[in-house]
């Protein structure tokens, strides 16, 4: 069994998880047929493919040198992690700022260090990188539950807390060590990351309920007889408020009204006759 930056792994088992997060990301990719205008599911479906590469690499089915195609899935891993938290951060509504790109420079920073430090400072580099993964994981974690653009609804739950039961377990795991129960430990992990993907497709499938019920709701605005004045065409509401027909259908739905002038119009009102 080699030893990883991450844990010490069985050669087999991270070749499953690679098969596995394939999985993942090819279901992803049917997601973001839902709704082409959705960032994250984009996003998520190239996070697992890219974890799906570092398990490829930590299997060492490619033929590499050990520290090669540890440091390579390592870096695949990272990538993918950093997708994954990009892509919560713009489906929760967030705008790119530089707040944001500078906390990502200085962790990708930080990470670079302690890789580096392996070589001389194995323990502590690798409990660093641990560390910072945890720290990614706990604030993606926060960035799901912070979805108040919509209502922090089921799915931003589920993939908040999942998110941030995965940093902890990394951190408790950075410290105690079970030899003998590694697959127990690599099944816990695998499935709070699965657990996570759920809560994101919940997510998904939360948005498109919202949009379905706003439409509804616009429906209702203006479903039903509208009385409507036969001479100007100005309809009366509740409050038997005469209204223009425009400014009716504007208060009640997203509609804008440009105004022209059809041919048969024209033909009748032209200046030149």
């Amino acid at each position: 069994m080699p030893m990883t930056v991450f844990i010490d792994s069985i050669l087999e088992s991270n070749l499953g998880y690679a098969s596995l997060f394939v999985c993942v990301g090819v279901g992803f990719l049917f997601l973001k047929r839902v709704d082409r205008g959705e960032p994250g599911p984009g996003h998520w479906a190239l996070g697992f493919f890219l974890n799906a590469l570092g398990f490829l690499f930590w299997s060492a089915t490619i033929p590499l040198p050990t520290a090669s195609y540890l440091l390579i899935g390592e870096v695949f891993h990272v990538s993918g992690f950093m997708m994954m938290i990009t892509g919560l951060y713009r489906f929760t509504g967030h705008a790119y700022k530089t707040a944001f790109f500078v906390c990502v420079v200085a962790w990708l920073l930080a990470w670079a260090v302690s890789v580096a430090m392996l070589r001389y400072y194995t323990y502590p580099a690798g409990l660093a990188i641990k560390l910072l993964r945890a720290a990614l994981f706990v604030v993606a974690g926060l960035i799901a539950l912070d979805g108040r653009a919509d209502g922090a609804r089921l799915g931003n739950r589920v993939a908040g807390y999942s998110l941030i039961a995965w940093g902890a377990y990394m951190v408790f795991f950075a410290f105690v060590r079970f030899d003998t129960l590694l697959n127990l430990f690599y099944g816990f992990l695998a499935g709070l990351q699965i657990l996570s993907a759920f809560g994101m497709v919940a997510m998904v499938v939360d948005r498109e309920k919202a949009k379905a019920e706003a439409s509804e709701l616009r429906a209702e605005k203006l479903e039903g007889l509208l009385p409507i004045c036969s001479y100007c065409k100005k309809i009366r509401d509740k409050n038997d408020a005469w209204l223009p027909l425009e400014l009716y259908i504007e208060d009640r739905s997203e509609a804008e009204f440009s105004h022209g002038i059809c041919p048969e119009c024209f033909e009748k009102h032209r200046p030149d006759k």
